[in-house]
């Protein structure tokens, strides 16, 4: 089961949005629950009392607290990694001021069937992924650690460092031993010593990257034109 918010000031859009939702329900035989909030403050004061929601579907253009500041408090204040954004909008020009927020995706107005359908299914297929776990030992005892709540890896000598929300592990290895994990994963490297996940850099420069704990993390010579390329791929798909 899937469950959806929509979150537009226009009550009409809402609905067609919705309407959508019931058939894509229908043709990816999944259920889906939908909630619809006409503003970002009735958005976000409902996630505050603890509930969730797979994917958010979020306007840009809300009345007083905007779908980019509501983007923000998800993630930063709310500190939700895991919730699909989508954004929708009758305006183009908002792709780079989304960097840090990690959308999924970036709708326009007026939305066709066919795209709402191609991001449901591509979240979906994301929210079954953000599922699997990355397996170590450590001593006699076996972790496992959620991808989505990884932050990155560090080679530490013979070591692996894992770097999690809250929490630093360690495993005797090496990164690309980790790398074999990882497959179709969102996680770059971006040095030697460094693997990072994709969702958890909240701003790219050149010669570093910043993530979602504060770290700042280089970015090596041999590496930049791959890492560049790897973070402009996954921005197209907000265009």
């Amino acid at each position: 089961m899937l469950q959806i918010a929509v979150c537009d000031d226009d009550n009409i859009t809402c609905l067609q949005i919705e309407n959508m939702l019931k058939e894509i329900s229908k043709d990816i035989f999944e259920i889906i629950e939908v909630e619809i909030f006409l503003s970002g403050e009735d958005l976000c004061k409902f996630l505050s009392e603890n509930n969730h929601f797979d994917i958010i579907l979020l306007d840009i253009e809300l009345h007083k607290l905007n779908g980019v500041e509501v983007g923000k408090i998800i993630r930063e204040k709310m500190n939700d990694e895991i919730t699909q954004i989508v954004y929708i909008s009758a305006k183009e020009s908002y792709a780079m001021d989304l960097f840090q927020i990690r959308p999924l995706n970036f709708l326009i107005k007026p939305i066709e069937y066919d795209k709402l359908f191609d991001v449901i299914k591509m979240a979906t297929k994301l929210i079954e992924k953000s599922n699997q776990c990355f397996e170590f030992k450590n001593g006699n005892s076996i972790y496992r650690i959620p991808f989505q709540d990884i932050i990155y890896f560090e080679s530490d000598r013979r070591k692996v460092n894992i770097i999690s929300k809250g929490e630093i592990q360690s495993c005797y290895g090496k990164l690309s031993e980790v790398q074999k994990q990882l497959y179709n994963q969102d996680f770059i490297t971006i040095h030697k010593s460094f693997l990072v996940n994709y969702k958890h850099v909240i701003e790219y420069q050149y010669e570093y990257v910043k993530m979602s704990d504060d770290k700042i993390l280089p970015i090596s010579q041999n590496n930049r034109k791959s890492v560049r390329n790897q973070l402009l791929h996954r921005k197209q798909r907000m265009k």
